[in-house]
């Protein structure tokens, strides 16, 4: 499955005195930061970033110095985040079947999560990263600020970004809200709407949504912290590739070609073959393209994070 990603970037900054998405943390621009992690991912064939009109040459210039040899399209967004999505999603070329959508001012997104939202995906099936709520949640009469009741907190969990569906999915998902007349503030409430389950995926805790100037100064700490602490070594993926009994040939030599440490082929799935390799992250790019060109759409492909290694190290961890 060849994956899209959407980054929603119009916001107008007013907290900050500028558009936050451009405003410098540790080093990038705060939308920088998520693009990276997105760029990095060999599972993303292509980005589009959607922000206000009168700032689309500086998100260009931006997307050049931040993730040059990635394909990001820039697009204007509309009068709504919802619209703006929309734009993202026609911005994206017809080979990407899956798509996800994040907020630019979410820059602690972290590869491991998104991979998980990604295994959760599946015809009718989208998913959410989301934390749950710590606090005692009441529900309150806004006329006399007093409490109606108290609700269940075992039960709450807040939403945040990305969010991942199929894009047939989320295209109609949108399309029925504009029929309908359903205004949103995130994606999965139109999937909910249309009858897509949504799996949730918890998040790691530094998903944060910069909102507050504070908030600034949390996320600079905490991305110092990760480059201080990023490992030199190559980031070493499992993959896992489902498909027909008369691929595993011809998926078998496409991972060696690559590198890859074939570690399992099991035959006994009721529909066809799994076949589990380690490769490379770096390794694995334009693999979906390859994949889709012989498999014809007839199979699914996913990754995970295994561990890091040496250069030119691939294998399963001891």
């Amino acid at each position: 499955m060849r994956w899209g990603a959407v980054v929603v970037a119009a916001g107008r900054g007013t907290r900050f005195g500028r558009p936050k998405q451009f405003v410098e943390i540790a080093g990038c621009p705060m939308v920088g930061w998520s693009l990276r992690t997105f760029a990095r991912m060999p599972e993303i064939v292509e980005l589009a970033v959607v922000t206000e009109e009168a700032w689309l040459e500086a998100m260009r210039e931006l997307v050049a110095q931040c993730v040059p040899q990635q394909r990001v399209r820039v697009v204007a967004g509309g009068a709504t985040r919802q619209a703006s999505v929309s734009c993202g999603l026609r911005a994206l070329g017809a080979s990407c079947g899956a798509v996800f959508v994040h907020d630019g001012a979410r820059p602690l997104v972290r590869a491991e999560d998104v991979r998980a939202g990604m295994r959760e995906v599946r015809p009718g099936r989208g998913a959410v990263l989301a934390a749950p709520l710590v606090d005692t949640v009441k529900l309150v009469d806004p006329a006399t600020m007093t409490v109606r009741r108290t609700l269940e907190r075992e039960t709450l969990w807040a939403a945040q970004t990305p969010q991942f569906a199929l894009r047939r999915d989320l295209e109609r998902a949108h399309a029925e809200a504009v029929r309908a007349g359903i205004e949103a503030t995130d994606d999965v409430a139109l999937l909910e709407a249309i009858g897509v389950e949504v799996a949730i995926v918890p998040a790691s805790g530094e998903n944060f949504k910069v909102t507050h100037p504070h908030d600034l100064a949390h996320a600079e700490l905490l991305l110092r912290e990760r480059a201080d602490h990023a490992p030199n070594d190559e980031e070493i993926l499992l993959v896992e590739v489902f498909a027909d009994d008369a691929l595993s040939d011809a998926i078998g030599r496409e991972l060696e070609a690559r590198g890859a440490r074939i570690d399992a082929v099991e035959r006994d799935l009721p529909r066809g073959i799994v076949v589990r390799a380690y490769v490379r992250a770096e390794a694995l790019r334009g693999f979906s393209e390859r994949f889709e060109a012989f498999a014809d759409g007839s199979a699914v492909l996913t990754a995970r994070f295994s561990h890091h290694a040496g250069r030119g190290e691939t294998g399963a961890r001891a």
